[in-house]
Formats: structure tokens, C-alpha cells, sequence
């Protein structure tokens, strides 16, 4: 049974990267990456064996702690959950929930990630060779850690799949997920900054090695920790930290279990709204029309859309991301211009727009609207929410500041590279689709249909966008270093002329572009799976 499911899972694989020769490119560059990078880990894993036992230790430790750390974030904030093997499609087969999660976890060992885990786990015997001990107990211990790497990894997956309950508690834990996954790396520091405080620093190795044996008593990283400590003549430890590894797997296990029954039997549903007669929403409040209706379309999405909504997080969140990085330094003209990063990112949301319509694109194009008027509605209602919460951003990062000299340059560089992106975004979603996650989906939803030539062009979207945004984020850099005030001024002066001029032009030439375009839009977005 698993040999079949593994047999279909590569055949439409392949199907696939033959029909999409840009994603096996794509696919073909991860793989040299990811053979670059493990021979690399094995070449460093064999290197530390004749370093001595206590650095091994110490390394195999921390490199197994991030190793299952990057299993568990990694399909979430990378990729997104992968639905290739999606377990509600085994519902109408005749078999159990044990058949379909060895199937599920021998899929998740046998991709890229999966066989360079493994291969990487058997490059620490190399490292252990020295201390038979350690080889021996390594021999238990590193399929325990692949383990928990691989069913950590599949109840994440299973638990942001969202079997059962309502649609907006999925939506709601998905966003918190989101949330955590944004501020992890803040976190992971402020916890290591306050082990290494908290450590004696009496080793060798200094604070770091109390970070890591801490590390090392938690089930991410017990699995790798138990053969150096056998080693070293720690038995109970040893002991202990294999007993920790085994309870893991077991632990994840029923969980996983438990998160599958309830996605089986209890599949989301997708429920309908009723609303009070006459009771309009945006549509009551802005004008008739096709501009108005797609504006007020557009603000729906944006304050009620998960999909939305988890990009907006970025606004309050990455502040705080920036104000962890710079030590907490309030005066610090890079925490001034947090509005400036934020509306980078916030700005090139938009490309999406049409993707995340879905098969009611259809029902766009058939309206007969004017590709001019949605380019405009689609463009004011990201204005609506982004405008305000940019300003917002500005104000209160420069008050916390108190570099009220940089208010105009930080307005300035931000309302300038939002309205850029928006006007960018206005052209490329007329002319690019993407797979995404369909509305009431997962918003951490995989839709299989991506290819590398996706990537690049978001990634040209970005360029374009810096490049067009340049004249107002160098007056706003220059009034920064040299706090001439009339710098700041022609900065914000400069960033609202061009960013306006820049948006009628994205509107007019991609309304032409959606004129001409919309049908084959329709075409390329019926053609993803899952949309």
C-alpha cells in the first residue's frame, strides 16, 4: 500500500515538472542546493569528530535542535502546507488511519528534505566514530531524531489543514499561527540571550554551551544530544535524554493520529454568512459603479480575507522585529524608517488580487467592467487599508524615536513606495496569475501549480518596484545621514507626486492590459488545482 502511494505520489510529480519545464528547473537547483548543502554538514560533522568529545557534543546537539526547528517552521513559513498527499483524499479508501499515516510519513522521508535529513543523520555516525559508545547509541538515536523531525513536521501540517470546527476559528488559528512564525526568530534570540545570561559561563565554550544543554533536555533535540552524554560517562542523562526521545515519538504520534481522525471525520465546512436584510456592507457605503463595486469588493477582502489579513500583520508586527534587531535602540533612524520596510512589503500584496478571486473571476469579466475602473477599485481599496496603517506606522515609530526631524523623509519614502507597488501591481496581476489557496481554504495552503518562473517574477515585481521608488528613498536617506530638513520635505513632496503619477499610469496601462488579458487570465487560474 505504501509502495503505491509513493509510486503515485512521484508519478504526478513527474507529470508535473514535465508539464512546467521552469519548475523543474526550480527543482533541479534545489536539488544541487540542497546535495551542496549536505555535503557540507557531512564534511563539518566528520571535520568536529577530531575536534574532541565536548565540542562534537555541543554541535551535534545544536545542528539536531535546528534541524527539527526548521522541519516543524519550515513547510508553514517557507512553502506552505503541502497537499500532494492530502489524507482527506484517502477517506474513500479502505484504509486505516495507521496505513495512511505510515503512508503520509514515509512520503515526508522520501523528498529532498526528507533523504537529506537522513543522509545528514547518518553523516553524525561519521562524527561518533571516535567514541564507540556514542556510535552504538547513535545507531538508535538518529533514526529517533529523523522521526521527530518528520511527524513534528506532519502534526503541523495536520493541525493548520484545520479538520473540523468553524471556518473563522481556523482562521483566527491560522493567523496566530502566522503571527508566532513572524516573530520566531526575536524569540528564539531573546530566549538564547537569557539562557546565556542565566548560564554560569564556567565551559570552555562559554554561555552557549548552557544554551545547549538546556536545548538538549527538550524533545527537539534529546535524540541527538543522548550519544554524547553516554559518551562523555553521563549514563543517566544519556538515559534520560533517550527515554525523552522515545516518549516524543510516541507523543507525536497519537497526536498526529488524533489531528487526522478529526480532519477525516469531521472535514471543514464552509459556511454561509447570513446577514440582516438590506444590510450592504462597503457596497452600501461607496459609490454605484464598476469603480465602486470593485472598490468596495476590494476593501471586503482586505479587512474580512485571511489571506489579506495575515499580510497586514506585518504592519504592527514588523516593528517590533526591527526594534529586536537593533538592540532596542528607540533613537535609531532604522527604527524611524520601519513604516518605509513595512510599505515595501505591504505595497506588493495587490499582485495577487486576481489570483485570490478564483473562479469568481468569471463573474468579474462577465459584468462587462472596464479594465481601467477594476484596476482603480482594486487600487483604492488597498489604498483604504494601506495608506492609513503606513501613516499610523510612521507616526508611532517616529514618536517612539523622538526623531521627529525624520517624520517628513519617513512619509515621504513609505506613501511613495506604497503607491509604487500599488501601481506596479496594477500592471502585473493583469498579467500574471498564481496558484493560491482558495477563499475559506487553509491560508497556508500549497496549491500545486508554482513554478520557478512565479518566483522570478515576483521577485522582477520587487526590483521594479525599489527601482521606480528611488528618488524618494534616496532624498529620504540623504536628510537621514545629513538631518537636512528640506531634504525630508522634497523626500515627502517627491514621494506623493511620483507615487500618485506612477498609480494613474499602473491604472491606464494595466486596465489595457486587463482588457486585453482577462480572459486568458481566467484560463490560467481554472488551470491550477485546489482554486
Amino acid at each position: 500500500m505504501v509502495a503505491t502511494v509513493l509510486r503515485i505520489r512521484f508519478r504526478v510529480l513527474g507529470n508535473t515538472l514535465a508539464a512546467n519545464p521552469w519548475q523543474l528547473v526550480g527543482y533541479i537547483l534545489g536539488g544541487v542546493w540542497a546535495l551542496a548543502v549536505l555535503f557540507l554538514a557531512v564534511a563539518g560533522l566528520v571535520a568536529v569528530g577530531f575536534a574532541g568529545l565536548e565540542p562534537t557534543r555541543l554541535v551535534i546537539t545544536a545542528a539536531g535542535g535546528v534541524l527539527t526547528l526548521v522541519w516543524v517552521l519550515a513547510p508553514l513559513f517557507v512553502a506552505g502546507v503541502d497537499t500532494t498527499l492530502d489524507p482527506q483524499r484517502f477517506a474513500p479508501f479502505p484504509l486505516s488511519t495507521r496505513q495512511i499515516m505510515v503512508a503520509l510519513a514515509a512520503g515526508g522521508l522520501t523528498g529532498v528534505p526528507g533523504l537529506a535529513t537522513l543522509l545528514a543523520g547518518v553523516g553524525t555516525l561519521a562524527a561518533w566514530f571516535h567514541w564507540p559508545v556514542a556510535l552504538i547509541t547513535a545507531i538508535v538515536c538518529v533514526p529517533l531524531g529523523v522521526l521527530v523531525c518528520v511527524l513534528a513536521s506532519q502534526l503541523i501540517t495536520a493541525l493548520a489543514a484545520g479538520g473540523g470546527g468553524s471556518r473563522r476559528t481556523r482562521e483566527l488559528a491560522s493567523i496566530a499561527i502566522f503571527a508566532v512564525l513572524v516573530l520566531a526568530g526575536p524569540i528564539a534570540v531573546g530566549v538564547t540571550q537569557l539562557a546565556r545570561l542565566a548560564s554560569t559561563a564556567t565551559t570552555p565554550f562559554g554561555g552557549i554551551a548552557g544554551v545547549i544543554e538546556g536545548v538538549s533536555w527538550t524533545p527537539i533535540a534529546a535524540a541527538w544530544a543522548a550519544p554524547g552524554d553516554l559518551a562523555s560517562g553521563a549514563v543517566a542523562s544519556g538515559v534520560l535524554k533517550l527515554a525523552i526521545a522515545l516518549a516524543t515519538v510516541v507523543a507525536l504520534w497519537y497526536l498526529w493520529r488524533w489531528s487526522l481522525v478529526q480532519q477525516i471525520a469531521h472535514p471543514a465546512q464552509r459556511r454561509v454568512n447570513r446577514v440582516a436584510a438590506g444590510t450592504l456592507g462597503w457596497f452600501g457605503r461607496m459609490p454605484t459603479g464598476g469603480v465602486g463595486a470593485t472598490w468596495a469588493r476590494s476593501l471586503t477582502s482586505w479587512t474580512r480575507d485571511p489571506r489579506y489579513l495575515r499580510q497586514l500583520l506585518i504592519v504592527p508586527l514588523f516593528p517590533v522585529i526591527v526594534l529586536f534587531y537593533s538592540r532596542f535602540e528607540l533613537s535609531s533612524p532604522f527604527f524611524a524608517f520601519s513604516a518605509t520596510i513595512v510599505a515595501f512589503l505591504l505595497g506588493v500584496v495587490p499582485y495577487a488580487d486576481v489570483s485570490y478571486d478564483g473562479s469568481a473571476f468569471a463573474t468579474v469579466l462577465q459584468t462587462g467592467i472596464r479594465g481601467r475602473d477594476d484596476r482603480l477599485g482594486r487600487l483604492l481599496g488597498a489604498a483604504g487599508v494601506g495608506v492609513p496603517a503606513i501613516v499610523v506606522v510612521a507616526l508611532v515609530t517616529v514618536a517612539l524615536s523622538g526623531r521627529w526631524d525624520l517624520l517628513a523623509a519617513v512619509l515621504g519614502s513609505s506613501l511613495g513606495l506604497l503607491l509604487t507597488g500599488y501601481a506596479a501591481c496594477a500592471v502585473s496581476s493583469a498579467l500574471i496569475v498564481v496558484p493560491v489557496p482558495a477563499s475559506g481554504d487553509n491560508p497556508f495552503k500549497r496549491v500545486p501549480g508554482a513554478s520557478f518562473s512565479m518566483f522570478l517574477s515576483f521577485f522582477a515585481l520587487w526590483i521594479g518596484t525599489a527601482i521606480l521608488a528611488a528618488p524618494e528613498i534616496v532624498l529620504a536617506i540623504f536628510a537621514a545621514v545629513t538631518g537636512d530638513a528640506l531634504l525630508g520635505w522634497l523626500a515627502l513632496a517627491v514621494g506623493l507626486v511620483l507615487g500618485v503619477v506612477l498609480a494613474i499610469v499602473g491604472v491606464a496601462v494595466g486596465g489595457r492590459v486587463f482588457d486585453r488579458n482577462g480572459s486568458v487570465l481566467l484560463q490560467r487560474i481554472r488551470s491550477f488545482k485546489g482554486m
